[in-house]
């Protein structure tokens, strides 16, 4: 079992009653299975899974709600984000656990998370977090993974029914950060390491929204406004806590704690390789068009490509025997019963790298004009797939590039499938003679790997790595 830093977490006294009231214990437990299945599940490590609930445990005998009424879950994904749920469940991503360097600064957010539940802000009515719009009816989409919805009559499901990540308001956000710094002092942290923790995923915000277009960090808020703000407020509730006298090290052992760690996606979710997604799991691929950049999850691929254009493949348990009825009585209705839409065309039944498909075209009206959303299903031998290639109804060349992205979908064999492996942290002591150009070449990055390095092993501006040091690669 891995241990935090030498410290042994004492059992405590039972509570006399539950912190939670019957209902947040209920809404958490009712999530949770929505929740692994929207995020990848839980990862398989024991012990980095032992190691979480110790330091959640550390934080929780901080707090009124005792270390034994509180759930840490790993989960196997690559975002770099945190949530709370109702009833003290608390969700950390394997991304997150990659990106921090100290055990410090994964309190930090744990606590900060563990505020929100303490404080419970939860709304059901709130829109899932960091979800962009899909097209047409957003949550249309899970159904193939949380247990089949009635996709015709279901409402748009919340974020407890979905295991999205709830939203919060910048009040609720500001409000946990004070919390939390005070969590993590209390729990023998020092604060200042939780300011300089937020600063680097600010940082890190802002390099993943210029490489990528889109912000890899969900936590402290939704917009970047939001996140400025919470980050500052604990800044300024950290400067109430004097700095220890004798600084501890919270980063050597916190590395050889995630060493080995799968770093980016999973074999479970699928691999995208230059514009090529691959799932070795499930042995299919297909290739992305150029100029569009895919987020993967557990529950969808989704591409996003020139003036709005959007790609989606997920899964459906609904199709029945015909594709092309399933496809106008229940997938088109679902996706359109929130928008202004047109009639439903060139309704054909087709094949798909050999298998049997069916497709169609759905026009619509949104605020930023008329738009043409291309449906397209697939039944394999293992499931169903399903493609929605969104764009605007002038850009007949940017929805011919989706067209073809869609047709290229095939299955690989098992011995093809088996040549695509994970990336995975690998802890490197700096030695003479290693450059940074040596270094950043070892990232699997095209595009700012340099950046990504620095990013990753908290090298700012010109700042060098040294002979010695322990860093990820």
């Amino acid at each position: 079992l891995r241990v935090i830093l030498g410290v042994v977490i004492a059992a405590t006294a039972p509570a006399a009653a539950s912190a939670w009231t019957f209902t947040q214990s209920g809404a958490g437990k009712e999530g949770h299975q929505a929740v692994l299945a929207r995020h990848g599940g839980v990862y398989n490590d024991p012990d980095l899974a032992d190691y979480l609930t110790a330091l959640g445990q550390r934080l929780a005998a901080e707090t009124d709600a005792p270390p034994e009424e509180w759930e840490f879950t790993l989960l196997d994904s690559s975002d770099i984000a945190a949530f709370a749920r109702p009833g003290g469940y608390i969700y950390v991503t394997r991304g997150l656990m990659a990106f921090a360097s100290s055990e410090a600064g994964l309190a930090t957010v744990l606590a900060h998370q563990m505020a929100h539940a303490l404080k419970d802000h939860f709304d059901d009515n709130t829109r899932p977090s960091n979800v962009p719009d899909r097209g047409l009816a957003p949550g249309a989409l899970l159904d193939g993974l949380i247990g089949g919805t009635n996709e015709v009559s279901s409402p748009p499901p919340t974020a407890r029914v979905t295991g999205e990540r709830p939203v919060f308001t910048r009040e609720m956000e500001v409000a946990a950060a004070a919390e939390g710094v005070r969590i993590l002092a209390d729990a023998g942290y020092p604060a200042h390491l939780a300011v300089s923790f937020a600063d680097r995923l600010l940082d890190f915000d802002e390099l993943s929204r210029k490489l990528n277009g889109r912000s890899e960090v969900d936590l402290f808020g939704r917009t970047s406004a939001d996140k400025i703000a919470t980050v500052q407020e604990i800044g300024k509730v950290a400067e109430a806590f004097p700095r220890p006298i004798i600084d501890v090290d919270y980063s050597g052992p916190y590395l050889s704690v995630i060493e080995g760690l799968t770093y980016g996606e999973s074999p479970t979710q699928g691999f995208l390789r230059d514009q090529s997604f691959i799932h070795p799991a499930l042995r299919f691929t297909f290739e992305l068009p150029e100029g569009f950049s895919a987020e993967i999850s557990a529950a969808e691929v989704a591409a996003r490509g020139p003036n709005g254009a959007l790609m989606v493949l997920d899964t459906t348990n609904e199709a029945g025997d015909r594709l092309e009825s399933y496809i106008r009585d229940k997938w088109a209705p679902s996706l359109t019963r929130s928008v202004n839409a047109g009639y439903l065309f060139d309704l054909t039944s087709r094949t798909i790298g050999g298998f049997e498909a069916a497709s169609a075209f759905q026009p619509y009206d949104v605020a930023d004009g008329a738009k043409v959303a291309q449906l397209v299903v697939i039944r394999t031998v293992r499931r169903v797939y399903r493609f929605r290639a969104i764009a605007s109804a002038e850009a007949f060349d940017v929805s011919l590039l989706m067209e073809e992205a869609i047709d290229s979908f095939q299955e690989i064999p098992v011995a093809v499938a088996a040549r695509y492996k994970p990336y995975w942290i690998q802890i490197h002591e700096v030695r003479q003679g290693d450059s940074l150009n040596i270094l950043t070449a070892a990232m699997p990055f095209r595009e700012g790997a340099e950046e990504f390095f620095r990013a990753l092993n908290n090298y700012p501006d010109r700042a060098v790595p040294m002979v010695g040091d322990r860093i990820k690669i």
